[in-house]
């Protein structure tokens, strides 16, 4: 890893007393602290501006700028840093507006250095009370982001989820996603920009290539102040890059892109306490591509297996329906019987209203509930005379049969109601189960209407056709003994609007 962060705390000290800059000086470096002093409030500022720094104690009577001109311009400038005010003119009203301005404590002289160490003991305990905080809402807000991803599967919802997760919980100034090879959100914005920053967006540009080289071979990016230049060219005076941190996104060890944040606000350093909240977004944005990326090949799998499934299934219905269509081609009298069957059991359910799938099933179940006599030779079928009983049992198998032919397929076996039971009758007394009214299914009850009518009206081996007066009376007195009443008036009522249409 990239990092120029040390652990030591470093403490700047401001007193224009020499002898009081250098005792606090060498006694805060005994005790492990690393220690710069000025002698003013200006040279603070400089210095604040060039490093880092953990604390600032001040004297607070000063010439030119005092203590808490100071700590007010700290405050302008957003440093980020523990300030201590020295005074030997120790009042109430003193501490009061000190605390007021920012500073965290405040110490009387003259002091003993003991005392200097209690003040910064207990002021980066507070700061650290003040991160606890921080690192709770950070958690809230992790698990925020994380619900947002586990509620979404748009990537570009989850992107801009992660994305502003940085902006809002880490005040970057500029946040960029790094994610060349991602197709799948090409019209999604991958920067974004503090208020303070986007009116120079255009003079700001991240060498990508070289921040992608390096995450090669390290976890992470973390460059303070100055040294974030050799990764980020700023050109105008009115920005200066103050961190950047920067992180890969990766899958089983292969680099997707990367994850970046920079600051141009001293109130916003990273720290190496950054990585946990930029590793986990960037482990979430690398799981969120893998799993669409899977969503999407399932679904070009499921769409290519859908296609060859209706390919399939029509090859195999195309196939089914010419057996059926076989049986009547060497029959004079059938030929087209079927076809004639699934047209007016077609038109009972668009009368009666019932839904587009069903009509479409009926129409097919129609065309098919005849498939059964292929087990039939062709002389029984085109008897001239009357049939035996053992002819007429063998004749009353088809139904059976077909149904045995449909079993098999299971996109068919809704069609079984209609093949199966067009042969029952509304009393009860019909093949080949003997079911009455309402136990015969709805198919089975239309396509005896329709059936019935056609072989009525069709001429056959043993008689001629019938007209369509006679078949039309036919089913009136057989309505409520052979057929369904309300078929039997759906159909008559079909056939009425032929009459009135012609």
């Amino acid at each position: 890893m990239v990092s120029d962060f040390k652990t030591t705390k470093k403490i700047l000290v401001v007193d224009d007393e020499a002898v009081i800059r250098d005792v606090m000086e060498d006694y805060l470096s005994s005790e492990g602290y690393e220690v710069i002093s000025v002698g003013n409030g200006n040279e603070a500022l400089l210095e604040l501006e060039e490093e880092r720094y953990d604390a600032l104690i001040s004297d607070l009577m000063m010439p030119e700028m005092s203590g808490l001109e100071l700590i007010e311009q700290i405050n302008e400038k957003e440093f980020q840093l523990v300030t201590i005010i020295m005074t030997g003119y120790g009042t109430i009203e003193t501490a009061v507006k000190a605390m007021k301005i920012g500073a965290y404590d405040y110490i009387l002289k003259p002091f003993k250095m003991e005392e200097v160490l209690q003040v910064l003991k207990r002021s980066f305990e507070i700061k650290a009370l003040k991160e606890e905080n921080i690192n709770l809402r950070e958690t809230v807000n992790l698990f925020k982001v994380s619900e947002a991803i586990a509620n979404s599967t748009d990537i570009k919802t989850i992107l801009t989820t992660i994305v502003n997760a940085l902006h809002e919980e880490k005040g970057a100034d500029y946040i960029y996603l790094y994610l060349p090879n991602l197709s799948l959100v090409p019209d999604f914005e991958f920067e974004r920009y503090s208020d303070k920053v986007k009116p120079y967006r255009d003079k700001i540009a991240l060498d990508v290539k070289k921040i992608e080289k390096i995450l090669l071979k390290k976890n992470s990016i973390l460059a303070p102040g100055r040294r974030s230049s050799q990764y980020l060219q700023v050109k105008t005076d009115k920005l200066k890059a103050v961190s950047l941190y920067a992180i890969p996104i990766k899958i089983n060890n292969l680099n997707l892109g990367f994850l970046s944040m920079i600051s141009f606000s001293n109130r916003v350093t990273f720290t190496e306490g950054y990585r946990r909240f930029l590793s986990i977004l960037a482990t979430k944005t690398a799981a969120t591509i893998e799993n669409l990326r899977l969503i999407g090949e399932l679904k070009d799998a499921n769409r290519d297996l859908t296609e060859a499934n209706k390919t399939i299934k029509e090859n195999l219905r195309q196939t089914i329906l010419g057996f059926a269509r076989a049986i009547e081609q060497n029959d004079p009298y059938t030929r087209g019987h079927s076809d004639r069957v699934a047209k007016y059991a077609k038109e009972i359910a668009v009368h009666m209203t019932f839904n587009k799938d069903f009509i479409e099933e009926i129409e097919f179940a129609g065309q098919l509930h005849d498939i059964g006599k292929i087990g039939i030779s062709h002389q029984k079928l085109n008897k001239a005379g009357k049939l035996n009983a053992p002819e007429i049992k063998m004749f009353r198998k088809h139904p059976e049969m077909g149904k045995k032919i449909l079993e098999p397929i299971p996109f068919m076996r809704h069609l079984i109601p209609g093949v199966y039971c067009h042969h029952e009758k509304y009393d009860g007394t019909g093949y080949p189960q003997g079911l009455a009214e309402e136990g015969i299914p709805l198919m089975g009850r239309i396509i005896a209407v329709a059936d019935t009518f056609d072989a009525m009206t069709s001429d056959r081996s043993y008689r001629k056709a019938l007209s369509a007066q006679v078949a039309v009376e036919e089913l009136k007195r057989n309505s409520g003994t052979q057929f369904d009443p309300e078929i039997v008036k759906a159909f008559l009522e079909v056939l009425d609007g032929k009459k009135e249409n012609k």
